[in-house]
């Protein structure tokens, strides 16, 4: 409370911006002048009932620990050597705040916390300073992080109010942020959230006309105050959702391999992130390469292959080609002209330069990858095979810990990008003596991770019989829009090169053209 007298002057100004005596008493307002302070050519500021400086003293437990001045002509100052805290900062010991029955209000002025009080509502405390700059000195916005990692307390100086009331503001569960709405309003909310906690504190959205808490007090009226107080919106917090608030995800349009014996089983989407494994010469990259082939010529997917154990010129190639034209060979120069244009148009490969030194690691893939989603419109990231990727382990890291972050990092890729990734991995040296209808996705490259975090998981188990083949479907996350697990049989037609239908009628026959160079892997 004032207890120096306090120029009937000083009570106009406030009266003209919507606060009341009392309030300016209760806080400790009083009226003020300079005077020189001894010989030198330094001014003191000193109580004075017919002064004209305003005093607006900060207190903490009791004690003014700064002081700021406004002086005629709108020329601001503060006593020397403050301490820096908040105005009106003990409200901070309000047992009302620990308890959250009330949220403490953070302004970006004195007249702003003020207006707050006069509505009624005491929990306000403004900061001491006002708002840092918006832009650096070339006239761009200042980026402020999210969090606080870059954030030294012993060093942040424009920010240490926070610091020196870290105790106090501990124990507040809620806080309701309410700077001007400019940008350097914008900016100093910004700096508050990730020092304070995004979790505990809310934003309010001011009327047309508006650009602070005593614009509204003025223009609206204290109720006009407290509804936006009392309709504080929460900062968002990555992650965390209220049914309605949830984002929008894509529309699950699951749709055909291009193997019709295998669409009961298994139906492909985008983002999803599938896992195919088999034992050596059981065929996987050539179930994979057929796969993408077909979704880009039923569905238009295309496609980029990182194809690090096969080369794309001319197996890879010929291989697509193969899958697009559905024909023997050989073939025509106008069918391979054709189908060449084909593979131009819908696939882009991921291949290591030959004369960089450049690691082919996870980075250096998903880099790639995004480009080919950018510039070529890729919907589908066909890896082949996962061991060959350079996998660099940070230096305290677990294989197993390597392949969860390794594997989070794609499916992150996939649903930023909307993409299907299909990865082809062999099973680990382990699994060298199980049969192949023993093979799990957990006896892939000794990691749990490939079965627990794959949408989808595929074996390929090859016949006994020359040409024959099984196709397990071990785990479908979305049962059963997305399939079912299950065993289906194909043929492998050695005169197209194809997995095709065990039936006769519906695939090809066992004829051997004699060309052997692209027999099942």
């Amino acid at each position: 409370m004032t207890t120096e007298a306090v120029n009937p002057k000083v009570f106009e100004f406030f009266e003209k911006r919507g606060i009341g005596p009392e309030t300016v008493t209760r806080t400790g307002i009083y009226s003020a002048r300079r005077r020189r302070d001894g010989d030198d050519q330094s001014f003191a500021t000193e109580p004075d009932p017919n002064g004209n400086i305003i005093a607006f003293p900060f207190f903490e437990r009791g004690e003014v620990v700064a002081e700021k001045y406004r002086a005629p002509g709108k020329k601001f100052y503060q006593r020397p050597k403050p301490r820096k805290t908040f105005y009106n900062s003990d409200i901070l010991d309000d047992p009302a705040l620990a308890a959250s029955t009330a949220a403490l209000v953070i302004t970006e002025g004195e007249m702003d916390a003020l207006s707050v009080i006069e509505a009624g509502y005491p929990f306000a405390v403004s900061v001491p300073d006002g708002a840092p700059p918006a832009r650096d000195k070339n006239g761009r916005l200042i980026a402020v992080p999210e969090n606080a990692d870059d954030v030294d307390p012993e060093n942040d100086d424009k920010f240490a109010f926070v610091f020196n009331n870290w105790d106090r503001l501990q124990r507040v569960k809620r806080i309701v942020i309410a700077v001007d709405n400019d940008e350097p309003g914008t900016r100093l909310a910004a700096e508050l959230v990730r020092r304070l906690g995004r979790v505990r504190c809310s934003f309010v959205a001011y009327p047309e006309g508006c650009k602070d808490l005593n614009d509204v007090l003025l223009h609206h009226g204290p109720g006009h105050v407290i509804n936006l107080i009392s309709q504080a919106r929460p900062y968002p917090v990555r992650g965390l959702y209220t049914l309605s608030e949830f984002p929008p995800e894509p529309e699950l349009r699951p749709v055909s391999t291009g193997w019709p014996e295998l669409d009961a089983h298994v139906l492909v989407y985008h983002p999803s992130l599938m896992v195919i494994t088999g034992f050596a010469n059981a065929g996987k990259t050539s179930f994979a390469t057929q796969m993408v082939a077909q979704l880009a010529s039923q569905h238009r997917w295309n496609a980029a292959i990182a194809s690090f154990e096969m080369r794309v010129n001319p197996f890879i190639r010929d291989a697509l080609i193969a899958g697009y034209l559905q024909r023997p060979r050989p073939w025509s120069n106008e069918e391979k002209a054709r189908g060449r244009a084909w593979v131009e148009q819908h696939f882009t490969f991921i291949a290591p330069d030959p004369e960089s030194d450049d690691d082919t690691n996870l980075d250096w893939l998903i880099e790639k990858a995004e480009a080919a989603v950018i510039r070529h419109g890729a919907r589908v990231l066909l890896l082949d095979p996962w061991n060959e990727v350079d996998h660099a382990r940070k230096a305290d890291e677990t294989h197993t810990e390597y392949v969860g972050r390794a594997l989070r990092r794609l499916k992150t890729f996939a649903r930023r990008f909307d993409v299907l990734v299909i990865i082809v991995a062999h099973p680990s040296k382990g699994a060298t003596f199980k049969s192949d209808k023993d093979l799990s996705l957990y006896d892939v490259a000794d990691s749990a991770h490939f079965a627990n975090k794959a949408d989808q998981g595929l074996i390929l188990v090859k016949g006994r019989e020359e040409g024959t083949s099984t196709i397990l479907v071990k785990k479908i996350r979305y049962q059963p829009e997305t399939g079912r697990p299950g065993e289906i049989p194909l043929k492998f037609d050695l005169r197209t090169r194809l997995f095709t239908s065990p039936d006769p009628e519906i695939g090809g026959d066992d004829g051997d053209d004699g060309d052997d160079l692209w027999r099942r892997r």
